[in-house]
């Protein structure tokens, strides 16, 4: 007798994931993660694994389905679509050249939530770019995905998952833990003064330091809210992802398994001081208190909710407000070398990812055994006049090796 096939993957979309559809809807929100290195790839073999891989991971091969609050993922049985475009002038550096990028993954309208694109570059460079909308995956959950695509790549057994558990479900489980107070949230001023009336695009830069940078969360936070304080005085806010896997619950689900807490950053403050305070928000677990507006955001139409935010966008993205922080910053922890992403005819150099065009300003990195690699993205209209460029090169010099301060 045949042993029972599994049950088709779905689960329900929750609030946050919502509110992830309705920026996707203003602008790309995306989950992007890029291999960079040289050599190059067997398509066909690319295309078996992500076949094989996205049969272990469910989760990636979903389509929305249902309204309001009866939406839920749903596996389609189709894998992610393998793109290659070839003489790309794009140095992996900025967005500049990214233009086979450009298009949004689209799953309010029935569309796939991930595709892998890859991208034969001028500088002899081979990207792989690994995309996901934001509102289907979270950061890690996009790295199990991406790793298990090369583990399949190397014939090698797949971890998978199938698990259905969603951040609000994880946050329901520890609602009676809690021990945070909600409290209200700060009026948070932004690193670099923005243009008024720019219309919306964001850019990207990413750098690498010349060295391993131990305690770089607090110590970037303290960094950049005092760059923030250059253009006067006001309350200095960050946004850091507090990841559920392995901290919240045993379960590797690769949807949306991530808290947030808002870590104040003063005047007076290091990254000790700094370290502290995150570490005093995770055990009282600020992390799991559900949005307030959790009941009621699955019965507003998604369009409804970005028609609101397209017309509050000025206030919400280049104001001192309560609404957005200052920015959000987010570690991808430490990767001693880069065998993970290796494969047959590909030499690996590094992987890095592009931060969320969200809010702000967004800061993500990745350590290495003997080098560092930071993205930043923000609104165009933080470098009309090339300020955001100025900060981070201060950031860059601020952390290499031989720097007075690092």
């Amino acid at each position: 007798m045949n042993a029972a096939l599994p049950l088709r993957y779905q689960r329900r979309l929750s609030p946050l994931e919502r509110y992830n559809l309705v920026i996707n809807e203003v602008h790309r929100y995306h989950v992007d993660c890029v291999v960079e290195g040289r050599g190059d790839i067997d398509i066909n073999a690319l295309k078996m694994a992500v076949v094989c891989a996205a049969a272990a991971n469910p989760g990636i091969r979903v389509r929305l389905r249902g309204v309001l609050g009866f939406c839920r993922w749903v596996d389609s049985g189709e894998a992610p679509e393998v793109r290659v475009f070839r003489d790309c002038a794009w140095d992996g550096m900025t967005e500049a050249g990214t233009e086979f990028m450009a298009d949004r993954l689209d799953p309010l309208r029935g569309g796939p939530v991930a595709d892998v694109i890859v991208a034969y570059c001028r500088d002899g460079r081979l990207r792989i770019v690994f995309r996901a909308v934001h509102a289907a995956l979270d950061g890690r959950g996009m790295q199990h995905w991406m790793l298990d695509v090369f583990r399949a790549l190397r014939n090698e057994p797949l971890l998978g998952s199938r698990s259905t558990l969603t951040d609000l479900d994880v946050q329901l489980g520890k609602r009676d833990q809690v021990t945070a107070e909600a409290g209200s949230a700060a009026t948070c001023i932004p690193v670099v003064v923005p243009a008024a009336d720019m219309p919306l695009s964001y850019v990207w830069r990413r750098i690498e330091i010349n060295r391993n940078v131990p305690q770089l969360l607090p110590k970037a936070l303290v960094f950049l809210a005092a760059w923030a304080r250059r253009q006067g005085e006001g309350e200095v806010g960050f946004t850091v992802p507090v990841d559920y896997r392995g901290l919240r619950t045993g379960e590797m689900g690769i949807g949306n398994m991530t808290g947030y807490v808002r870590v104040s950053v003063g005047r007076e403050d290091t990254p000790r001081t700094v370290m502290q305070q995150l570490n005093q928000h995770i055990r009282e677990l600020a992390d799991c208190r559900s949005l307030s507006t959790a009941k009621k955001l699955p019965w507003v139409p998604v369009r409804r909710m970005a028609k609101d935010l397209q017309k509050n966008l000025h206030a919400v993205l280049y104001t001192a407000n309560s609404f957005v922080p200052t920015g959000g910053i987010v570690s991808m922890g430490q990767h001693p070398n880069v065998d993970p992403v290796r494969c047959a005819g590909f030499q690996p150099r590094c992987v890095f990812g592009i931060p969320g065009a969200a809010g702000k300003l967004n800061v993500l990195f990745i350590n290495y055994s003997d080098f560092t690699v930071v993205a930043f993205a923000a609104p165009a209209a933080y470098n009309h006049q090339g300020q955001l460029d100025e900060m981070i090169d201060g950031f860059h010099r601020h952390f290499s090796a031989g720097s007075v301060q690092a």
